[in-house]
């Protein structure tokens, strides 16, 4: 039987999102392996809670892919996290696995790692099994809508976990070993940084740049 796989994007930006562009990426290899796919905005349904239980319960795997944001995931995951579980008495009793992206502005690869933890304990509380997660760092390269070179390890680990997910298999440590390091050096990525904090400082200027209109 093929299985229904539900794929949660947690960024505001929805489709112009890193995150998007991630899953339209895995979508497209797991609907290659013949499993139905289905995908959600959370910032379009947050409100829907009584679609959100619907979409869940249909699911054999949940994917979430987000940002993460000072190190923790977006108000509107939270919340759809605790909306399935506040609701997880209507859901029908079957066997459901969990799987999460992240992605970060930073270079660091240590960013994802609480906010990967909190999905993991969501997933024990729900009895859901645990398949892991995997945070892309930094996920702000991507051009045109395509992973693009930078990313060819992500795009192999892609592979791999859709091949583990149809295979209903573990997914392996070479998926994860993948996307380990960063994908570009943390000192180049200040550089780059520098350049473009420069730039925006010549355009608004510097008075306005380190303005603080909140400080009292």
């Amino acid at each position: 039987m093929n299985k229904n796989i539900l794929i949660v994007i947690g960024s505001p930006r929805c489709e112009r999102s890193s995150s998007d562009i991630i899953s339209n990426n895995l979508e497209s290899k797991l609907r290659d392996s013949n499993m139905n796919c289905s995908k959600i905005y959370l910032e379009k349904m947050i409100n829907k809670k009584t679609a959100i239980i619907e979409k869940v319960d249909k699911s054999d795997v949940i994917i979430l892919i987000s940002p993460i944001y000072e190190n923790s995931l977006p108000g509107t995951v939270l919340e759809f996290l605790e909306t399935i579980n506040e609701d997880k008495n209507k859901l029908t009793n079957k066997d459901r696995k969990m799987f999460v992206i992240t992605n970060s502005g930073f270079p660091e690869v240590e960013a994802s790692k609480s906010a990967i933890t909190t999905c993991s304990l969501f997933a024990r509380d729900m009895n859901f099994k645990w398949l892991g997660g995997i945070g892309v760092t930094p996920g702000t390269l991507m051009e045109n809508g395509e992973l693009g070179k930078t990313y060819k390890k992500l795009d192999a680990s892609l592979n791999l976990i859709a091949k583990d997910i149809r295979d209903d298999k573990e997914i392996s440590k070479e998926a994860f070993e993948l996307v380990s390091k960063t994908f570009i050096s943390p000192l180049i990525y200040r550089f780059g940084g520098r350049i473009l904090q420069n730039k925006t400082i010549k355009n608004i200027g510097k008075d306005c740049f380190f303005a603080k209109p909140f400080e009292i």
